[in-house]
């Protein structure tokens, strides 16, 4: 069976075996059919539940598409693919983590540039989290450890105006030369979440861009 999306992947799991070399076999050819190296970017809209219940789930949606419109040109022009919508996330891959970090950059700027001019509650504001590392890509999704943490810092862990940056993805920033200039200096942090420590660095605009 050829593995190309989540149902598919889900039913060829039931073939996967009880013993420990059928699943080695199994695991070894999903990886190798379907298994990348890739960066994953997750961004959080903040006040999902306060805004939705002061003004209504239609009005936050709205303020959501404001967001996907401002971020989609952004992700296309780091050649990244969006993945899917998750409630107010948008959850995208890119082919280099520098890429990721680039875009994430470049999404901070543009939610305060699109919020000028606005009323307070019509503002949108991101955490985005970013990781690299070897993922299962399907035509729908993509799963793997890079996706989890991405996922974590970006969903639980961040705060809006934050980019938080796994270790993986931010040494291959570094070495390629990442320009953070219009950010705060990386801060090196730790969080504790579910028994498990994750390692990240956190950057976010300086106030003299946030506040423009």
């Amino acid at each position: 069976m050829k593995i190309t999306t989540t149902k598919a992947l889900l039913e060829a799991l039931d073939g996967r075996g009880e013993d420990a070399e059928t699943r080695r076999a199994f695991d070894e050819r999903v990886w190798t059919e379907i298994g990348i190296e890739a960066a994953i970017l997750v961004t959080d809209l903040s006040g999902f539940t306060k805004r939705t219940k002061k003004y209504g789930v239609l009005h936050f949606l709205h303020t959501f598409r404001r967001c996907d419109l401002a971020c989609q040109p952004i992700i296309a022009r780091h050649r990244g693919w969006l993945m899917k919508h998750e409630a107010d996330d948008l959850i995208v891959m890119f082919d280099d983590a520098s890429a990721a970090v680039r875009a994430a950059m470049e999404m901070q700027v543009a939610s305060i540039d699109d919020n000028v001019g606005r009323p307070e509650e019509d503002h949108w504001r991101l955490s985005i989290g970013v990781e690299f590392g070897s993922v299962i890509r399907l035509e729908d999704d993509a799963f793997g450890d890079a996706v989890n943490v991405a996922f974590k810092l970006g969903e639980d862990v961040g705060v809006a105006g934050e980019i938080l940056i796994g270790p993986e993805a931010f040494s291959r920033a570094q070495k390629d030369g990442v320009d953070f200039s219009g950010f705060s200096p990386p801060e090196a942090r730790s969080v504790h979440i579910g028994g498990v420590t994750l390692a990240h660095h956190a950057i976010r605009l300086d106030a003299a861009v946030a506040g423009r």
